[in-house]
C-alpha cells in the first residue's frame, strides 16, 4: 500500500467521483496507484480536460461506445493547411467574373 498527500488523494478521489468509476468494479486505492493509466485504459482520457472546463466526463459506459466507434471508423488525417504566402491566389468568384 502507497501512501499519498492528502492533496493528492482529494484530487483524485474527486476525478474517481466525477468519471463515476466505482461502478466498473475499480476502487479508489487501486485507482491512486496509477490514475491515468484506468483513464486511458477506461477511454476517459479526456477526463481532466473535461473537468477543467467545467463539465463532467462521460458515463465508463458512453466512453466504451466512443472506444468501439473509434476503432470501427478511425478518423481520417487532415491535411495540414498550407500557409497563406504558399498558395497561390484565388480569382473571384464565378458570380463576380460573370457580372463584370
Amino acid at each position: 500500500m502507497h501512501t499519498y498527500a492528502d492533496e493528492v488523494i482529494e484530487f483524485w478521489a474527486n476525478v474517481f467521483r466525477a468519471c463515476r468509476l466505482s461502478g466498473t468494479g475499480l476502487d479508489l486505492e487501486e485507482f491512486l496507484e496509477s490514475p491515468r493509466e484506468h483513464l486511458d485504459h477506461l477511454g476517459l482520457s479526456d477526463a481532466l480536460e473535461m473537468l477543467a472546463s467545467g463539465h463532467l466526463p462521460l458515463l465508463p459506459e458512453q466512453a466504451a461506445v466512443r472506444r468501439e466507434i473509434d476503432a470501427r471508423f478511425p478518423l481520417l488525417t487532415i491535411p495540414e493547411r498550407s500557409s497563406p504566402a504558399s498558395r497561390p491566389p484565388l480569382g473571384p468568384p464565378a458570380f463576380l467574373a460573370a457580372a463584370t
